[in-house]
């Protein structure tokens, strides 16, 4: 039985927050195109403030081989990965689990994953991995795909509670009563990860309870 998880970890652990020295307000998304090539995780989404600066040739990490951004779409860049790892971390535990990454999405201070396993043991021996190798991970959410019977199940538990929050408080009222930095406040988090919450969360909510 095929076993969705979401987690989130402190982004130290992730080799792109390297990114974010150059652009600490930014948000990172990975890009949901499938390689057909056999690369693993070649493209990501760099949205916020100043993007139009970023400059890769500024960024620098031992397990990145290369770094370009590839296509301007707005204000957003699809920024292309080579990765070569080197060290103990997430990305060399994704790489080495039977875990398939679903979705990943990055601030300054944490990363929030999705990751599938074809069984809860393949799920199980990711965590294990990730205990041996010291990576704090913060499980989130844990359920079968056949488990899942309203759009809340779509929703991690972070997306629920910051949608929940921002609907009591009035944030999608007209005028809204609270703003996004407020909401950030009461979360006690940062306002790009209130606003990648809300994006996301929506987004679960319109495909499942709009689309077959």
């Amino acid at each position: 039985m095929a076993i969705e998880a979401a987690f989130d970890v402190s982004g130290e652990w992730f080799p792109l927050t390297c990114v974010f020295e150059e652009l600490p307000d930014a948000i990172a998304e990975l890009d949901r195109t499938v390689p057909t090539n056999g690369e693993t995780i070649p493209y990501f989404w760099l949205r916020g403030p100043n993007v139009a600066s970023f400059d890769p040739d500024a960024v620098s990490h031992p397990d990145i081989g290369a770094i370009s951004v590839v296509e301007t779409v707005g204000e957003e860049r699809l920024v292309r990965v080579e990765w070569a790892p080197d060290r103990e971390n997430l990305l060399t535990v994704l790489l080495e689990s039977a875990v398939v990454l679903v979705s990943a999405v990055g601030t300054r201070r944490r990363w929030s994953f999705e990751i599938r396993g074809d069984d809860r043991e393949s799920l199980a021996a990711f965590q294990s991995a990730c205990r041996e190798a010291s990576i704090p991970i913060d499980l989130t959410r844990l359920q079968s795909l056949s488990s899942r019977t309203d759009e809340s199940d779509a929703l991690t538990s972070a997306q629920r509670e910051a949608l929940l929050l921002a609907y009591e408080r009035g944030y999608f009222d007209s005028p809204r009563q609270i703003t996004q930095a407020e909401l950030a406040a009461e979360l006690d988090i940062t306002r790009q990860s209130v606003s990648s919450r809300l994006q996301r969360g929506l987004r679960r909510l319109v495909g499942t309870t709009m689309f077959d």
